[in-house]
């Protein structure tokens, strides 16, 4: 049986309860020097996980709710799951999800569809930290969430949720997370199953487009070129949005 990876190097990467051999784990770390010194851009495919129940409940959920998949939520994971492994193209070369049930259970159906096991868990993919608004589904968290939203579309990132983080936080968070993936992956790319809203508030400051105008639905895909230069600086550049 492989031997669970060195904690501190997981605390290094910012990862939780690998499902990885340890081999893996430490060749990321190996690889990250060489993979910061190129620029060649690695195909990071982003999902959003399935329907959940903070989904029908309209539950704020960064840590304090963390729902199970619906049936419904689990069709659409078995749908994306098909749709990657029919497809033409060659498969991801690692699967990485956030540490949330719902984008766990999402990843390990999918993953059974294209031959891959969960090989990373990073805290860095969670959902947008709205703070003391996790876990409440009211009127009034509602409202104070798309104000601090609309403060970061009219420019103004040190707005932060109320006792959450800020917009600059996020998107260094995202970032360190695509370095992980993009340092631990190979060709042909990497499989990320993660979160809609922190991915979208993030685009105009990681990706320098426009906002897409909606968010991605549940069980749908991001497409993503990320690129590693010196010191770890990531570019990333969006190639799709919504579609799988």
């Amino acid at each position: 049986m492989a031997e669970r990876p060195n904690a501190k190097l997981l605390k290094s990467f910012g990862m939780l309860s690998p499902r990885g051999f340890k081999s893996h784990s430490l060749r990321c770390k190996e690889r990250a020097p060489e993979c910061a010194g190129k620029v060649t851009p690695v195909l990071v495919e982003w999902a959003r996980h399935g329907q959940n129940t903070a989904n029908l409940t309209r539950t704020l959920s960064h840590k304090a709710f963390d729902g199970d998949l619906t049936d419904l939520g689990r069709q659409q994971a078995h749908d994306l799951g098909c749709l990657l492994s029919a497809r033409p193209a060659p498969q991801p070369a690692l699967l990485v999800c956030s540490p949330l049930r719902r984008a766990r259970q999402t990843a390990e159906i999918v993953g059974a569809h294209i031959g891959l096991r969960v090989a990373l868990e990073l805290n860095d993919l969670r959902e947008l930290d709205v703070g003391s608004l996790d876990g409440r589904s009211d009127e009034e968290a509602w409202a104070t969430y798309n104000e601090v939203l609309d403060a970061w579309s009219a420019g103004n990132p040190e707005v932060r949720f109320p006792e959450g983080e800020n917009h600059n936080e996020l998107c260094a968070r995202l970032r360190r997370a695509l370095v992980t993936v993009v340092s631990c992956s190979q060709e042909p790319g990497a499989l990320v199953v993660a979160h809609g809203a922190s991915l979208r508030a993030s685009v105009n400051h990681l990706m320098g487009v426009p906002d897409p105008g909606h968010d991605l639905a549940t069980g749908t895909m991001a497409r993503l070129d990320v690129a590693l230069g010196v010191d770890n600086g990531v570019r990333v550049s969006l190639l799709v949005w919504g579609k799988p």
